[in-house]
């Protein structure tokens, strides 16, 4: 034992001893970690060692129009438009559109209005509260225009024919209660900028399907219904043939559903009794007129049980499965292509895209006072509608609307854009 008395150590044998074997085993302790030639390391140094910093990637949002009081975005497929109670648990691992353009421009933004998670396009933002709050109130107005490209599942031409043809509006529900109208009617009408050149106005396929149908919203805590519609413009179809199948069985069989749409089927899934998956495909171009929560993917699947491929809530599985490992589709197949709202007085300095103004068609009266921009599809989804299984499907819808095959750009130069204006200058 140690003695103290008066702030003076006193040993006596014993405590000699004890230190005396405390220092045999320090030394070799200290001898066999150095023949293993192992590093000396402390508590504070191994466990800092343990804990490896993931190296975040943070990817670069292409501007698609940059003004003074507000940005027009591509937003990528995968990206959730803010910070909520499902994103706080794993803030490192989902990004988030906010912060990032927050953090790429140095300036805060104010979001005008939401897309889904999986789902990409344009995406308006303001950079003050005023400026968004004025874009979001004639976004909301019926001058404005908001359109999206879909792949959904199935054959829909039989269906854009019907409605094509028809001299006047047809009711094609299954119920006949005119929530389903079919009229005759092209791109041009929601889309005055397409070149009347390009679009044959005598197309068996230039038909227009109307939806109305309403969907439960949840207000605190109370599913309510509302009011939504939705007008559906044909681009292209196509029916598939998986290329595994054997040549003999290889043979398509057309099978008519029970909501009158027609369906395919090989020779091979029905010899083999496997589970059928439909392989046909259609690309859509969507005109909400209300702005419910999954709009158009609650629409395409009730009124023409067509889900959007990767739907993983309203969709198939299985199909999903199919067009991902086929054509690297791992996302949904829906993107905002086009916006288009009135110009608000007090914002008078805002103009549209540079690029946008120069591909206009002389024809038509571009005015200044219309805010508009097309963003280009994402890398992910034109790279799985430019797949060879696709290429017909997809030379048919460029041939309606040939700039959805445009190529992606960002409009953005200096710190605050080259279009910025001084308030005060």
């Amino acid at each position: 034992m140690l003695v103290s008395s008066n702030n003076a150590l006193f040993l006596n044998k014993e405590n000699t001893k004890q230190l005396n074997e405390i220092d045999e085993e320090f030394n070799d302790s200290f001898d066999a970690i150095v023949s293993n030639n192992r590093p000396i390391q402390t508590e504070k140094e191994t466990t800092s060692k343990t804990k490896k910093k993931k190296s975040k990637v943070v990817r670069r949002i292409p501007i698609l129009s940059y003004q003074s009081n507000y940005v027009i975005v591509s937003k990528p497929a995968g990206m959730t438009m803010h910070r909520n109670a499902n994103a706080w648990g794993q803030a490192k691992t989902i990004p988030v559109l906010e912060s990032t353009i927050h953090k790429q421009l140095a300036r805060k933004p104010y979001l005008v209005h939401r897309l889904d998670h999986r789902t990409s396009g344009a995406c308006l933002l303001g950079f003050t509260s005023e400026a968004a709050s004025i874009l979001h109130g004639r976004l909301r107005s019926m001058d404005a225009t908001k359109l999206y490209v879909a792949l959904v599942r199935g054959d829909l031409r039989d269906k854009f024919q019907r409605a094509a043809t028809a001299n006047t509006s047809i009711d094609m529900s299954i119920d006949g209660n005119g929530s389903i109208i079919g009229s005759r009617g092209s791109v041009i009408d929601v889309m005055p900028m397409v070149t009347s050149k390009v679009l044959n106005k005598e197309d068996d396929f230039n038909g227009k399907i109307t939806v109305n149908l309403p969907i439960k919203v949840k207000i605190d805590d109370n599913e309510i219904e509302k009011d939504a519609t939705t007008d559906f413009y044909f681009l292209s179809s196509m029916t598939a043939v998986d290329e595994n199948d054997d040549n003999n069985d290889n043979q398509v069989i057309n099978y008519d559903d029970d909501d009158g749409s027609i369906y395919s089927k090989t020779k091979a899934d029905t010899k083999n009794n496997i589970p059928w998956i439909n392989k046909s495909l259609t690309l859509l171009l969507c005109h909400p007129r209300t702005g419910r929560t999954h709009q158009i993917r609650r629409h395409v699947q009730k009124a023409f049980h067509a889900p959007i491929i990767g739907d993983v809530e309203h969709g198939d599985s299985r199909v999903n499965r199919y067009w991902r490992e086929s054509i690297g589709l791992d996302r949904l197949g829906l993107h905002c292509w086009y916006l288009r709202l009135p110009q608000p007085p007090t914002l008078s300095s805002l103009t549209s895209s540079p690029l946008l103004t120069s591909i206009v068609n002389d024809d038509n009266d571009f005015s200044s006072n219309i805010i508009q921009c097309v963003a280009p599809l994402t890398v992910d989804f034109a790279n799985a509608l430019h797949h060879d299984r696709l290429k017909m499907m997809w030379s048919e819808a460029c041939r309606i609307e040939p700039r959805l095959g445009m190529g992606p750009y960002d409009d953005r130069g200096g710190t605050f854009g080259r279009n910025f204006r001084n308030r005060k200058g």
